[in-house]
């Protein structure tokens, strides 16, 4: 798809990008960030950002809404385009929100837990991602708690069902 697009970017703290290391320019409150330009070769380079649905994927400290331009391809759990700039910080994703985001993905974990004894082994886990908001963990922990109790297609639900709450939660 050629066109400029807005997506979503999970960064490190203070706008560092966690595999690359780069730290994006930010935009300020009447412009938006720096281009970045990077040759596409999806999981070596290229700007990586993600849609709705893979956010569950890529949590991390600070979430942004980035315009793509170029060619802008699927890569699995995202989308590489050449260019991209951060436009504005999504401010709801905060302690708070991953608080929130644990627990929801701890009560799913629960209902698993009742279908099958592979998947409550994921409750310890869940209960410390709640007490640490570590939601990138927590996101997975129930994602092999869904496959325990009921497969592909249950774990392909779990992660919905986490895409939603962000969604919902951060008026995105």
């Amino acid at each position: 798809m050629e066109a400029r697009m807005i997506a979503w970017k999970f960064l490190a703290p203070g706008a560092m990008g966690p595999f690359s290391r780069i730290t994006w320019p930010t935009p300020s409150p009447d412009c938006p960030g720096a281009w970045v330009e990077a040759i596409v070769h999806p999981c070596t380079s290229g700007i990586h950002a993600c849609e709705a649905i893979d956010l569950p994927y890529w949590l991390h400290a600070e979430l942004w809404e980035i315009e793509l331009d170029g060619t802008v391809a699927r890569a699995g759990h995202k989308i590489v385009a050449p260019r991209g700039r951060l436009t504005k910080r999504v401010d709801a994703w905060d302690r708070d929100a991953m608080r929130a985001f644990c627990a929801d993905c701890e009560k799913r974990v629960r209902e698993y837990a009742l279908l099958s004894a592979a998947a409550s082994e994921y409750l310890e886990d869940l209960a410390d991602d709640v007490i640490g908001c570590h939601a990138g963990t927590a996101s997975g922990d129930a994602s092999r708690a869904a496959a325990a109790a009921g497969g592909s297609a249950m774990q392909a639900a779990e992660r919905a069902a986490q895409s939603r709450f962000l969604v919902t939660r951060l008026g995105l």
